[in-house]
């Protein structure tokens, strides 16, 4: 079969979306005859700015597209225009630091070659101790000085750079050289919690932060030694302590936490609340439902979950399978299936008077859709 032209296998709908889900991800596959056809069409591109900062250029850097690195560069990226991915991440990094860290070493070189600057929050990054070390004794200014990051709420310093990575020595000389990690004290325990480790977390204590702003993260903290360290100081642990109305629970069950179900079985064995809900009236058993995690669901309704628990609409975890978007759906079947046989109402209606089995009477695949439902009858 001939190939199709690119102008028809890529179609741009015109949503700001399609620069990351487009054009980002073209750079960061290395497709370079995509992204030049794209340049083509959209040229301003090459400077866009999406979400967390990232670039063509940075994601091209980040995944060690080397060849694509060389065609942005050519085209005028700017070379040292900082992004993140915040979870593995958790603050913005260059394109050469971004190839570093991830031990892209081709595509370091080209970057350096290219002009990349390699500055001092890098080094701090990269855990350079004694370039650190150097450009302290060259300004004291660096250790307190403030880099500006894309996300706006976040203010981070070198303090960030090093606990975001638990570079232990050089977050203890930073802390001789006069940096003050009192008034960051939120996000630098959340990234020490984030990171396990304890050794950071008891460094910012004795520093002076405030033990009490040890706020529990969405994610909660499944890690026992950091546990113990809270309790030392004085911290209780809540596991179902609710930040921005997501219970820790629900949200790990969610479909963009990955579906970990040791996080999940950690967080039950800590107490939580099988049946605890988010600010939309959601159980974790409606979130794992929707994203298709067969083993969670099975684990939530073993623990005791509510199989026909109804957030704020009246959609009850069934319901909310029905309507799910995720591309694997086997495994969508799977637990249609599974709460189906623990008692799931196929019939139970929702506000606006929608069931799951009118949900699934107009589907494609109704038939296979009705069967599920009827399988645990």
């Amino acid at each position: 079969m001939p190939k199709q032209p690119l102008a028809k296998t890529i179609q741009l709908t015109g949503k700001a979306s399609d620069f990351l889900k487009i054009g980002v991800a073209a750079a960061g596959r290395g497709d370079v005859e995509a992204v030049e056809h794209l340049l083509q069409i959209k040229p301003e591109w090459v400077h866009r700015v999406g979400s967390h900062g990232r670039t063509m250029l940075w994601e091209a850097s980040y995944r060690g597209r080397t060849d694509m690195v060389s065609v942005l560069t050519d085209r005028g990226a700017d070379i040292d225009a900082c992004g993140c991915h915040f979870t593995p991440l958790l603050v913005d990094i260059s394109p050469y630091c971004a190839a570093k860290f991830k031990k892209h070493e081709e595509t370091a070189r080209l970057l350096l070659a290219r002009g990349a600057r390699v500055d001092f929050y890098t080094d701090v990054y990269l855990d350079s101790y004694d370039r650190v070390k150097q450009q302290l004794s060259e300004d004291l200014s660096l250790a307190v000085k403030e880099k500006v990051q894309n996300d706006r709420n976040v203010k981070a310093t070198a303090l960030h750079y090093a606990v975001s990575q638990s570079r232990i020595e050089i977050l203890d000389l930073l802390l001789e050289h006069g940096a003050d990690p009192r008034p960051y004290s939120l996000w630098l325990v959340r990234f020490a919690i984030w990171r396990k480790s304890t050794d950071v977390l008891e460094r910012l204590f004795r520093a002076g932060v405030d033990p009490s702003v040890s706020a529990i993260p969405r994610s909660g903290i499944t890690d026992p030694a950091i546990n113990d360290l809270l309790d030392k100081y004085g911290v209780a642990f809540d596991p179902d302590g609710s930040e921005g109305g997501w219970p820790p629970l629900v949200y790990s069950a969610r479909g963009d936490r990955g579906g970990s179900l040791e996080t999940v079985r950690k967080l039950l064995g800590q107490g939580a609340d099988v049946n605890q809900r988010n600010y939309k009236g959601q159980t974790a058993l409606h979130c794992a439902a929707k994203a298709g995690f067969v083993h969670i669901v099975e684990e939530l309704l073993k623990h005791g979950a509510v199989v026909d628990a109804e957030d704020e609409n009246g959609d009850t975890p069934l319901l909310t399978t029905m309507r799910s978007t995720v591309k694997n759906k086997e495994k969508l079947f799977e637990v249609a299936k599974i709460l189906t046989s623990a008692g799931a109402d196929a019939g139970r209606e929702n506000k606006k008077g929608h069931t799951p089995l009118t949900v699934a009477c107009r589907k494609a695949n109704a038939d296979y859709w009705i069967a599920c439902l009827s399988s645990g009858r």
